[in-house]
């Protein structure tokens, strides 16, 4: 009898198993849907006419694609064929490998003193985090005007008092300065945003593996090594990927740094502004031609696409290092159904 009734009752409980999957689809379906279709309206079709875009030789952004001209890659000719292109691509690849590193290396230091127990925590948080949410054309403001002023700035004074009369004649916004000022001031600005993530990554690690350090003898230096390094990896990656991107995106800083007359600053995001809206950087008017815009667009588009594919590969996450850890998680959940 218990032979006959078990396989009639197999199906019953295959079909109501079957119908609470698909109810579970349904369910996740009409939520991802709305997401699924902003990003399709709001980044997959702005990515693919940019990338059309680029093969074509367009006047005006308003132009219809009838009035379009195909060119192929002239585009991208004209761009390696451009000096200060060439200059621009120059600056950000110092914005991003030196300013990145200078940046995220005293984010750290700062983080590992904020949460070493220090009094005021909370304020010196706070007080390192402020120069981040102050818009940019006030903090350059700042800088230019009552920092880096060759009359009465901040630095003269400062150096002045000190007896560094060198440095105290040091022209800050003079044109060969102009690239270290902004990366001073973009540092002054940024370095907050960091510190944040560092410092909660930091304040997520266990105490115990401090302790347990501390009890074997490790000093300060070989627990920051040994114990916070190891366990921020994930954090450091976020960081550079963060950081990558804004730099990638590098507009306002030297914009506001190139004071409409120089080029020491320009980077590609104001060299795509030149040619879609035709403005000149310092002496150099660059030709109205929104396609050649797209062309640099496309090619921010494939250095952070670069960017993180070297990432993957230099810091993998732990699941890629260990790749039977979800064979491991996918035995375990079978074996908790059974």
């Amino acid at each position: 009898m218990e032979s006959e009734a078990f396989p009639s009752y197999i199906p019953v409980r295959r079909k109501e198993i079957t119908m609470r999957h698909k109810g579970r689809n349904l369910f996740m379906i009409s939520f991802l849907a709305p997401a699924v279709l902003c990003f399709l309206f709001i980044f997959l079709y702005p990515t693919a006419r940019t990338l059309l875009m680029s093969l074509f030789y367009v006047e005006f952004v308003t132009d219809d694609m009838k009035s379009w001209t195909f060119i192929g890659l002239d585009n991208f000719e004209t761009l390696f064929g451009s000096a200060l292109f060439l200059r621009s691509m120059t600056n950000i690849l110092k914005i991003w490998l030196i300013g990145g590193a200078v940046i995220l290396v005293i984010s750290t230091l700062l983080a590992v003193i904020i949460t070493s127990g220090v009094k005021f925590k909370n304020f010196w948080r706070s007080l390192i985090y402020l120069p981040h949410i102050i818009s940019v054309v006030a903090l350059v403001t700042m800088w230019t005007q009552y920092a880096f002023n060759n009359q009465y700035g901040l630095f003269k004074t400062v150096f002045q008092s000190l007896g560094l009369s060198s440095l105290a004649a040091f022209q800050w916004t003079a044109p060969e300065n102009l690239f270290l000022s902004m990366m001073i001031a973009y540092a002054y600005g940024s370095i907050g945003f960091y510190v944040l993530i560092l410092a909660a990554g930091i304040d997520g690690i266990s105490k115990d593996y401090y302790e347990a350090a501390e009890i074997e003898g490790a000093n300060q230096i070989a627990k920051f090594f040994r114990i916070t390094m190891p366990l921020l990896k994930d954090i450091f990656k976020r960081c550079i990927v963060l950081y990558s991107a804004g730099a990638m995106g590098f507009f306002a800083y030297s914009t506001l740094f190139s004071f409409s007359t120089e080029l020491a600053t320009v980077t590609p995001l104001v060299y795509m502004y030149d040619s879609v809206f035709g403005r000149a950087s310092g002496n150099v008017t660059t030709p109205l031609n929104v396609g050649a815009g797209a062309a640099v667009g496309v090619m921010i588009m494939i250095m952070v696409v670069l960017v993180n594919l070297l990432l993957d590969r230099l810091m993998p996450n732990d699941v890629d290092i260990n790749p039977n850890k979800k064979s491991l998680a996918r035995r375990s959940r079978n074996a908790g159904q059974v």
